[in-house]
């Protein structure tokens, strides 16, 4: 029997671009989840059997679009919470990178990407620990790379 390759959490990591030439990432250390979510989008038309035209028609769709959404959260780190704020102002998408990290390296790779900030929230309960989270949509591409 085999068995699938179970990935832990930690390997699943974020990283936000240095927004330099040449582009290097660093691990967002603050996150503690992180959402990918990828969308496609149709348009739709029922569409009649012209050999029998009294049977069902069936609905055809045609791939209109495709979109993809990023959020994150975690413990606020006041110099690193201030990055995030920046990504917020920002006026031109921020690159992120999301590292699918295998074990073994199979089936590993990275998702790159800009992403525009749609909400920033910072949060405590009970006097406990400050909590971020971050809600941000994917701009053109989600490029993925395999692992090397």
């Amino acid at each position: 029997m085999t068995t699938p390759n179970i990935l832990p959490g930690t390997r699943f990591r974020l990283y936000r671009s240095s927004g330099n030439s040449p582009e290097t990432f660093t691990f967002v250390c603050i996150g503690t989840t992180i959402n990918l979510s990828q969308k496609n989008d149709f348009e739709d038309a029922t569409v009649p059997d012209c050999d029998n035209p009294t049977a069902t028609p069936r609905r055809k769709s045609i791939k209109r679009s495709s979109s993809w959404d990023l959020s994150f959260s975690g413990s606020a780190d006041a110099a690193r919470y201030a990055q995030l704020r920046a990504d917020y102002a920002s006026e031109v998408a921020v690159r992120y990178q999301i590292l699918l990290d295998p074990l073994a390296g199979d089936g590993g790779g990275t998702h790159e990407g800009g992403v525009w900030f749609e909400n920033l929230e910072l949060a405590k309960n009970n006097n406990g620990i400050v909590t971020f989270s971050v809600t941000a949509r994917g701009e053109d591409e989600l490029e993925w790379t395999d692992a090397a």
